[in-house]
């Protein structure tokens, strides 16, 4: 992909597959959207690509406005919104429909509890609680990425060039992929614990057998935890876990996080956040029967 930030006429340039190309040209004040879509106009604009009616097809030209937008209200009793219905953003992380995925699997693992009879209903009012801080973070940054793309003020993308492709140190300025929390609210966000990690993306590391995290767990709540704790855990422990099908994990590819964040043991919930986190066996007891 490949963003011309050109003030006179910002393009998006995908390269979709072998055999399809995909541009995203800005609409400027004084365009036609209706000559703007043509065949004649829509050839003459990708032409400084080096492209050409002989050489391809044109499948389809559509006039988009972009939206950043998130809705107040995603649980009304049985209805829920996801996905583009609760939030839309603007293409430039390329990250909407993956906003999406998150709500499902956010939602779906307490769907499945509530349905079940594992859980009240109100466990369903932590979903926007949770994901719409998440989204917001995602939908600023595509909005701040938008701003510099789409720049069409000559002096300020001369700025924005300069600064870019250098700096005080002689690098060129980056942006970080953001990993927001959940949004975390007491007694309605389903994590526990004020730590800093709780709420935030557990790792995918590969287990000493080869298969990744994932694979192992499946859609369950799992313990990872030094072999040690397990070791010591009671009776009582054992059994609660068993009877709630949590998946327990003393694998040493775990040791380097856990060495590194000061932890002898993390639950972890069916969408991979952090639930909460113990620095021993007695705090991991303490932790689980939260659930």
């Amino acid at each position: 992909t490949v963003q011309l930030c050109d003030p006179a006429r910002p393009m998006t340039y995908c390269c979709i597959s072998a055999t399809r190309r995909r541009w995203e040209i800005m609409l400027m004040p004084s365009d036609d959207p209706i000559e703007m879509v043509k065949p004649a106009r829509l050839w003459e604009l990708v032409s400084r690509w080096g492209v050409s009616p002989d050489m391809a097809d044109i499948e389809r030209a559509v006039i988009y406005t972009f939206h950043s937008v998130i809705a107040e209200g995603w649980r009304m009793q049985r209805l829920m919104i996801a996905g583009d219905a609760a939030h839309q953003t603007p293409p430039f992380l390329g990250q909407g429909m993956c906003a999406g995925i998150r709500d499902a699997s956010n939602l779906a693992w307490k769907l499945k509890a509530v349905i079940q009879n594992n859980a009240d209903a109100a466990l369903l009012d932590s979903y926007e609680v949770e994901r719409a801080p998440h989204v917001n973070a995602f939908i600023e940054l595509a909005v701040r990425l938008g701003d510099i793309i789409q720049t069409t003020d000559e002096v300020k993308a001369r700025e924005r060039d300069t600064k870019f492709l250098s700096s005080k140190n002689g690098q060129p300025e980056v942006f970080l992929f953001p990993a927001p929390h959940l949004g975390n609210v007491k007694n309605i966000s389903f994590l526990q614990g004020d730590d800093d990690l709780v709420g935030q993306i557990f790792p995918q590391p590969r287990l000493s057998t080869g298969q990744k995290l994932d694979a192992v767990v499946h859609q369950r709540f799992a313990v990872l935890s030094r072999q040690a704790i397990l070791d010591n855990a009671s009776e009582a422990l054992l059994l609660a876990w068993q009877q709630k099908d949590v998946a327990i994990l003393a694998d040493v590819a775990l040791l380097p996080w856990l060495d590194e964040q000061g932890l002898d043991a993390v639950i972890i919930r069916p969408d991979r956040y952090i639930y909460g986190v113990a620095k021993n066996a007695v705090a991991l007891a303490a932790l689980m029967a939260t659930l």
